[in-house]
């Protein structure tokens, strides 16, 4: 026997999941559980597949007179799916929780097919990592509250993880971008939360992060610059100027994104999210004319819906709509 096995006797009686009707025990390698045999059939196709098989009329192996039921998976996961399947409130999708009930809970619901379960909480950790761009220009917005969890360092390469154990595909894409935003030391290092976890990446996806981050960089770069043009034909204090020469506000522009990258002692972080914010933009919007102005904005938009769309391909995901589908 494994010198680490732990005799049933010897595990922790559960405080609360101990019913004196109950009619099996589950165990953990650290708890013991008295529960229905209904209630877990009820919740869940794979218990009853497992509790349809018939029992013998004498429980050699049983404790106290009950059939026993070895659970392999993580004792804090396991306890928070029976808990909501004693009480379905014990998880209200849009409520703020905690990540580490909401990632028990799915990889759980996962693995017992407890579809709608699984179907709520991957809504719910859609709030921060949404498969539409409006939704997360709102999830990005330092001014939104959402009621998901305390926000912790390296939750963007937890979600990552949570997503590919359970293939909740439809999380990838913007939890892969928010990860690739990070600084580079930290998607090649982990980060550390405040209970001192390291996070880290997957291997596989720290390479496609830092793939992405160099040509997303050029991306960046070569928007910048691209916005200084847009609007110069209309441009309203060129046609104050008689019309001739350089737009003065595509001089403006122009001046304002190279002091940006090239002043000298300026740190430049490698945290750049070409949807939440251009900083070189930033810099010049509010010096131009409004028609410069709306014409830059227009083009940014218009990039950005088809950098959406395309965001998947970044990290060879499939498409949105397949992602989705996957996730179902």
């Amino acid at each position: 026997m494994d010198d680490s096995y732990i005799p049933i006797q010897d595990r922790k009686q559960h405080p609360t999941l101990w019913f004196d009707d109950g009619n099996i025990v589950l165990t953990t390698n650290i708890s013991r559980f008295r529960v229905h045999r209904g209630l877990l059939s009820m919740n869940s196709p794979v218990f009853a597949d497992m509790l349809s098989m018939p029992q013998p009329d004498r429980i050699e192996d049983g404790y106290e007179g009950l059939p026993v039921v070895e659970i392999s998976d993580n004792d804090a996961d396991f306890t928070h799916l029976l808990r909501f399947f004693y009480d379905h409130r014990y998880y209200q999708g849009g409520t703020e929780t905690t990540f580490e009930k909401v990632s028990g809970l799915l990889r759980m619901s996962t693995k017992y097919q407890v579809d709608d379960l699984r179907t709520e909480i991957i809504a719910h950790l859609s709030l921060a990592y949404p498969s539409t761009l409006e939704h997360y220009m709102k999830a990005v917005d330092p001014d939104t509250q959402l009621p998901l969890f305390p926000p912790f360092h390296g939750q963007h390469f937890a979600v990552v993880h949570l997503a590919r154990e359970t293939d909740a595909s439809i999380l990838l894409p913007a939890a892969l971008w928010r990860s690739m935003c990070m600084t580079t030391p930290g998607i090649l290092e982990g980060t550390v939360d405040s209970n001192g976890t390291r996070h880290m990446l997957p291997p596989g996806d720290i390479r496609i992060c830092m793939l992405t981050k160099s040509q997303i960089y050029k991306k960046l770069v070569r928007m910048e610059s691209m916005l200084t043009k847009k609007g110069r034909l209309g441009c309203v204090r060129q046609q104050q100027n008689g019309g001739s020469g350089v737009a003065p506000c595509t001089e403006i522009a122009t001046s304002s994104v190279i002091n940006h990258f090239a002043s000298p002692g300026l740190e430049l972080v490698d945290d750049n999210d070409m949807f939440a914010e251009m900083k070189a933009f930033e810099k010049w919007r509010h010096l131009v004319c409004h028609v410069c102005r709306h014409a830059a904005d227009s083009t940014l938009s218009s990039h950005r819906t088809r950098w959406w769309s395309a965001l998947p391909l970044f990290f060879g995901l499939p498409e949105w709509n397949n992602s989705q589908n996957a996730s179902n």
